[in-house]
């Protein structure tokens, strides 16, 4: 009866050309908009405190007992103050402390930054301090004062700090460290460099005491023809407010009013050029208030999944992708640049892909927009990676806290077509499917016109006549929408037969992406030897002959992305031979050099 009553309610508005949403809808909404950084800090008024910050080192974390937060200068020439951050370590922000200086490569703990700044206020404006992300925890300090904190290094954050900066001289400080614990995510073990530091943009925004906080504008789910509208205002006067909503190429332009939590709703008839791979079709989305403005870049696309298809714009669509780590492995740091983004995403291009799976946490927004732009279509996840206390309270917050902000941020990317929950974690795991199915629904509540995934593994071969076939037995897959699979056939088990005899039976009913699969190889290795210790490129082009072969025995497959387009660091990998802390899967070199792998799937991509 319920379901009824609410067709006949969406019929009804639609014919007025404009649909509000039901109170069933707003409660999720109340998570579209939730109380989570700002939308789209690269069009809000801003001052970039990017740059040079002076540092301390506290291996012995002592700051906060010695309150290194708080200036203090000399009263005299008898008052002794030990506390200087000037004249010794500087660091680039952002950007990782672990390249900067040789003795910071393995450094983990406690780092303070400080930077000076001038600022004018303005009356009637508010002021938030907006973080791109910290890697991976930190306590942030204005003018001497505690205002914040965050957990987690790979997602946005704000804190208002209206009415506490001063016209003049300010300093900032923030100490972050990159330690991991049990209770952290990424947990203790995990496969990559731990990179600390104020790794993303910081910046100071400048926005009217009412202001647009929060926006979803994408087409509702398998309605290309309807644009749903979520705006959230945040301010004194928020109820009763008029908001434009202006495409001004589609010639769409529309006033929504908000209710009384400043939350303006609704749903549209709508007409626009849909957003692909091969168009990759962006427009300029103004909203507006009396009192402000922002400006944006959307695409419009639908995603869906019928049977065992990924339909994009209600056509099937393969998934010919890599994965990408946020790195820039010739130099050895974090990617944090637009450039980064583009040498990165230009490599991937050059492979044949268009689909990205951004591993292992939320990336950079460059990157994320680039990809959109650049016509990649995205798998974007949290870092629940392996051994993790998903059974604990405290860390199924912290997971629920991510995801939020993962989504919060990048809801508006229509080139973000799934989000994944977790990388594989144990089946076995005390309370791991509670929590993981905890986090899909919390993506469902959060976005309804995207798919949900977890790359999953474990799978084994089983004989089957003279045949083998690979299942896999995880009760995570009967939630999720498409299934990921990680494999590493020939590398850290041997295939049971030749890959032409290997089938797959995984998610069956569903679509699956192999995401996850490959070897290991050192550029320029031609031992001429199909060896899994050679090390060989040899054996490692091998691999991938053997598992293309064994993927046309997969009907359901429609995506694959092979780990990984660079060689990256990993400092728990220890052979000294030939890995020497670096994670060798890369189908190019750190220097850039393609390995014969990469001709492999190149080869693939293009048929």
């Amino acid at each position: 009866m319920k379901e009824k009553l609410f067709f006949v309610g969406l019929v009804f508005a639609l014919l007025l050309n404009i649909t509000p949403l039901f109170s069933t809808d707003l409660r999720s909404l109340q998570n579209i908009t939730g109380d989570y950084a700002m939308q789209n800090v690269m069009g809000r008024s801003c001052l970039s405190l990017n740059g040079e910050w002076d540092v301390m080192v506290d291996p012995s974390m002592l700051g906060e007992n010695k309150k290194w937060w708080r200036i203090r200068t000399p009263k005299d020439n008898h008052d002794f103050v030990e506390m200087k951050y000037e004249g010794n370590y500087r660091l680039k922000v952002p950007g990782d402390w672990n390249h900067q200086y040789p003795e910071f490569f393995y450094y983990r703990g406690n780092m303070w930054y400080k930077r000076d700044f001038t600022y004018k206020v303005e009356s009637g404006r508010r002021l938030f301090l907006h973080f791109g992300a910290v890697s991976q925890h930190c306590s942030v300090y204005l003018n001497g004062e505690p205002i914040g904190k965050h957990e987690g290094g790979y997602t946005p954050f704000q804190i208002e700090v209206t009415g506490k900066i001063k016209s003049g001289k300010n300093y900032l400080i923030v100490r972050v460290d990159n330690c991991v614990t049990e209770k952290t995510i990424p947990a203790l073990q995990f496969d990559w460099c731990n990179y600390g530091g104020i790794t993303r943009d910081v910046n100071l925004v400048s926005v009217p005491e009412t202001y647009i906080r929060d926006y979803f504008v994408q087409l509702c789910q398998d309605d290309e023809k309807h644009l749903q509208v979520h705006i959230r205002l945040d301010g004194p006067s928020c109820a009763g407010r008029n908001v434009t909503l202006s495409i001004p190429e589609a010639g769409f332009k529309k006033n929504i009013t908000t209710d009384a939590s400043g939350i303006a709703s609704a749903v549209f008839k709508s007409k626009f050029e849909l957003w692909s791979p091969e168009n990759p079709k962006l427009y300029e989305v103004n909203i507006s208030t009396a009192s402000d403005t922002v400006a944006d870049r959307i695409g419009f696309r639908t995603v869906r999944v019928q049977g065992e298809d990924i339909l994009l714009n209600g056509k099937p669509v393969f998934l010919s992708g890599i994965n990408i780590h946020e790195e820039i492995a010739s130099v050895r740091r974090r990617a944090c640049t637009p450039a980064d983004a583009r040498y990165l995403l230009g490599e991937a291009k050059s492979l044949g892909c268009n689909f990205v799976r951004l591993a292992h946490y939320p990336q950079n927004e460059y990157m994320v927009r680039l990809a959109e732009e650049m016509g990649f279509l995205m798998w974007e996840e949290i870092p629940v990676w392996q051994n993790i206390s998903l059974n604990d309270p405290d860390v199924r917050r912290l997971g629920e806290t991510m995801l939020n902000e993962m989504i919060s941020r990048d809801k508006n990317r229509c080139g973000i077509i799934i989000w994944s929950v977790s990388n594989e974690t144990f089946p076995s795991a005390k309370g791991r499917l509670e929590a993981l199915v905890g986090f899909v629904n919390t993506v469902r509540n959060h976005d309804n016109t995207r798919l949900v995934s977890s790359a999953l593994h474990g799978a084994k071969a089983v004989k089957d006549g003279d045949r083998y076939v690979m299942r896999l037995d995880d009760p995570l897959i009967e939630h999720l929408d498409v299934v990921g699979n990680n494999k590493y056939m020939g590398w850290y088990e041997p295939f049971p037969c030749d890959g032409k005899n290997l089938h797959w039976e995984i998610g069956l009913g569903k679509p699956l992406i192999m995401s996850e699969f490959g070897a290991e190889a050192v550029y320029g290795n031609d031992i001429d030897t199909l060896s899994v210790n050679s090390w060989s490129e040899t054996y490692m082009e091998w691999v991938y002959k053997e598992d293309i072969k064994s993927f046309s025995n997969a009907r359901n497959l429609r995506g694959t992305s092979p780990w990984i387009l660079f060689d990256f660091l990993s400092p728990g990998r220890s052979n000294s031979l030939y890995q020497k802390g670096w994670n060798l899967k890369g189908l190019i070199s750190p220097e850039g050099n393609r390995k014969k792998a990469w001709y492999i799937m190149h080869d693939y991509y293009g048929k």
